[in-house]
């Protein structure tokens, strides 16, 4: 079966047990179907910690899973992709203390490259729509 959209395919590859965050990292250029795998209660804690970044829903999250090495590993591995550009800012606020301090180079590499925008500010207003990455 052909899916015209990469969000999708990615999103049904993280249902049927994807667990490779780059495998299924379209799915968090699309806030929605990233909602879709912060709420699964079956699908791979890592990708679903991501969507509930993704979908501006970081509450979901424990303080264990925010201090997960596997999560602190996927994010990093996403640095300077475009998933990685949905998912950084909304990482800055539950990531662990001295996280980017182990990234710094990579960080400052990614928005040399134009790769990721620096320090981009997100409202403090109410989100009543999920922006689009």
């Amino acid at each position: 079966m052909h899916l015209g959209s990469p969000a999708l395919a990615a999103t049904l590859q993280a249902l049927r047990g994807e667990t490779d965050v780059h495998i299924v990292a379209p799915t968090f250029r699309d806030p929605w179907f990233a909602r879709v795998l912060a709420f699964v209660p079956n699908v791979d804690p890592v990708v679903g910690a991501l969507g509930a970044l993704v979908s501006v829903l970081p509450n979901l999250l424990t303080p264990a899973e925010c201090n997960s090495p596997a999560l602190s590993a996927a994010v990093a591995s996403l640095i300077g992709t475009e998933a990685g550009q949905c998912i950084l800012p909304w990482w800055a606020d539950v990531a662990p203390a001295g996280w980017g301090a182990s990234h710094v180079t990579a960080l400052i590499d990614a928005v040399r490259d134009n790769r990721c925008p620096p320090g981009r500010r997100r409202s403090s207003a109410p989100v009543t729509r999920a922006p689009r990455c």
